[in-house]
């Protein structure tokens, strides 16, 4: 009969346990967002689209600079690469162009969500073609900084 009253005992015991932790798993499951969210809404990583263009006449050293920024861009992760344009996500036009200098131009817009006159920035890395190792890692720099900054902003709206 001992043995008998020790098991009752320890079934009681757990029983307030075992309620506790269905209260919070209860709660756990009402904080969840419940419908559905927009896929801009999913992450807290911005959405980036990126197009590549290479100036004409096109050479295989215009290409390996393109190549370049183009694996520095999918080596990142402050972002998100879509594989087609959203309304939600940010628009990259990347141009490499030759003159005197290497240029690289980039034209940034931001989402369609938030489209305003100052929605679209442009920007240029130009050097000589002695500095091409370091121009993509510059470019890549100032996007992240833009992007980050818009980000920002528009996440504190």
């Amino acid at each position: 009969m001992k043995w008998f009253d020790n098991v009752k005992a320890a079934r009681r015991s757990w029983r307030p346990l075992i309620i506790a932790g269905l209260l919070m798993v209860m709660l756990a499951l009402a904080w969840l967002p419940m419908g559905e969210l927009a896929p801009g809404q999913r992450s807290n990583k911005p959405f980036l689209y990126v197009t590549y263009q290479v100036a004409e006449p096109s050479t295989p050293a215009l290409q390996d600079v393109l190549y370049d920024i183009e694996q520095r861009i999918e080596a990142r992760h402050e972002w998100r690469l879509l594989d087609q344009q959203q309304p939600y996500g940010w628009v990259l036009e990347v141009e490499v162009q030759h003159g005197n200098l290497l240029q690289l131009n980039g034209r940034l817009q931001a989402p369609e969500e938030q489209l305003s006159a100052d929605s679209i920035q442009r920007f240029r890395v130009q050097g000589q073609w002695e500095t091409f190792g370091a121009l993509p890692e510059q470019y890549v720099s100032i996007l992240i900084d833009l992007i980050k900054n818009g980000h920002e902003a528009q996440s504190d709206l």
